[in-house]
């Protein structure tokens, strides 16, 4: 698999960490009568929160990070384009995408678009320390032929979060995925993996969160290979309505090691 593919699949197994309530517990962690950033986001993790986006607002994640691989090569995607819009009580619709992607290797530069695509969240559950949610992601075949994984892919992720105190919290999603890839002898066909990931939450005051994390991913193509992550970093709540953040993490596959970072934003318009 190309750099460029495992940044599109690292970037779509993607549960955000639910952090713990501020001091003063509240009914709903997601937030009241609007959306809490640090609980809600998506990004920077390899994965979805299990909060929804509050009923008429939308909110907009948008990053850049960097792929270095141990050979040498590297591969960059930005703006990482995540948008979500609450269309009633803990139902929300998803835009994914464009995200545009570059590819350096053997000092060739290669560019293009990685697929975009739709998606859902439904919270079906959220009390005064839990919240869980179902995500459904479908991505459509639009990206530049280097970077497209040629059909459909679609996932569907059970999302988890709880407080273990007023200011930690826990978080997992357990993604299951139908891709397409091609084997190693270039052979295409589809197949389904698993994406599961945990991430662990601590705020040092209300505005500043730091998170560690583990995923994987137990096919990355037709005929084997798994990848194995963790990440670590930092979001810092700017205003009500803006967050902003940075990461580190390394990557491990059947074939290749590597290392990232990354920044981003995320904003209530």
């Amino acid at each position: 698999m190309n750099l460029g593919i495992i940044l599109i699949f690292a970037a779509l197994a993607s549960p955000a960490p639910l952090p713990a309530p501020s001091a003063a517990p509240v009914s709903d962690p997601c937030g009241g009568a609007t959306t809490n950033l640090l609980a809600a986001l998506n990004r920077p993790t390899i994965g979805f929160s299990a909060c929804a986006v509050k009923p008429h607002e939308s909110l907009w994640e948008l990053g850049y990070v960097n792929l270095m691989q141990n050979d040498g090569s590297h591969a960059a995607a930005y703006p990482q384009g995540f948008i979500r819009y609450g269309a009633s009580p803990r139902l929300e619709w998803d835009v994914v995408g464009p995200n545009d992607l570059a590819q350096k290797s053997g000092g060739i530069l290669q560019r293009g678009f990685a697929d975009s695509g739709v998606g859902a969240k439904y919270e079906f559950f959220s009390g005064p320390s839990d919240t869980a949610a179902l995500d459904l992601l479908y991505i459509f075949p639009t990206g530049s032929a280097l970077f497209t994984a040629g059909a459909p892919v679609a996932t569907m992720n059970f999302d988890y979060g709880h407080s273990l105190s007023p200011a930690a919290g826990f978080a997992t999603t357990i993604g299951v995925q139908s891709s397409f890839a091609q084997t190693l002898d270039g052979h295409a066909s589809r197949f389904t993996s698993l994406l599961p990931s945990v991430v662990f939450t601590i705020q040092s005051n209300p505005r500043t969160q730091f998170y560690a994390e583990g995923y994987g991913q137990t096919r990355i193509r037709p005929d084997g290979g798994r990848l194995f992550g963790i990440d670590g970093g930092i979001q810092y709540l700017v205003r009500p309505n803006v967050e902003i953040d940075a990461e580190l993490g390394q990557t491990v596959t059947d074939l290749a090691r590597g290392h990232y970072f990354g920044f981003g934003i995320g904003f209530r318009p």
